[in-house]
């Protein structure tokens, strides 16, 4: 399954959605600030990048039917990443309000959007805990020595999701 909506579904939250276009160069979305809409693209790449280790790091690149903004759409926490046009280019933006208009107008399409949105981010989720294993346990297993401080963590937060994950 792929992070990009399916047509049948994007022709049903269209009408839910305010259209924005953007020029090449222009930030949607600053890493930090806060936030409580989602974006979808409609037309142009968008570069999903952070820079906040001192070198602008790109995390993604994203094109048409693709969402950008869903973690802060869904838990209202601060923006993860900075999302920049690389291009001009236009996106459809829907905020909680609409979302909340389209759960009164039409439930079934509102639940299937949260679901669609719910497997973005599992995926997303999943690809994170691999990246983490690869690095902790490499091709040749866990290493217990003393400098290994740093494979440790990241299998102990791996541990962590897990238990999380599991509820216990």
């Amino acid at each position: 399954m792929s992070n990009t909506i399916p047509r049948e579904l994007a022709s049903r939250i269209v009408w839910f959605c305010t259209r924005l276009n953007v020029q090449a160069g222009e930030t949607v979305i600053e890493k930090g600030s806060p936030g409580d809409e989602l974006f979808i693209i409609t037309r142009g790449q968008f570069r999903v990048h952070d820079d906040s280790a001192g070198e602008d790091f790109v995390l993604a690149m994203l094109n048409r039917g693709d969402i950008f903004g869903e973690m802060t759409f869904i838990d209202r926490t601060e923006r993860s990443a900075s999302v920049t046009a690389v291009g001009a280019g236009s996106i459809l933006r829907m905020g909680s309000a609409e979302y909340g208009a389209m759960l009164d107008k039409d439930p079934k399409t509102a639940v299937e959007f949260m679901r669609f949105l719910s497997s973005i981010v599992c995926r997303r989720l999943r690809m994170a805990n691999d990246a983490l294993l690869q690095v902790a346990y490499g091709d040749q297993g866990l290493d217990t020595s003393e400098d290994s401080t740093l494979k440790r963590a990241i299998a102990n937060m791996h541990e962590a999701v897990r238990m999380e994950l599991e509820g216990t």
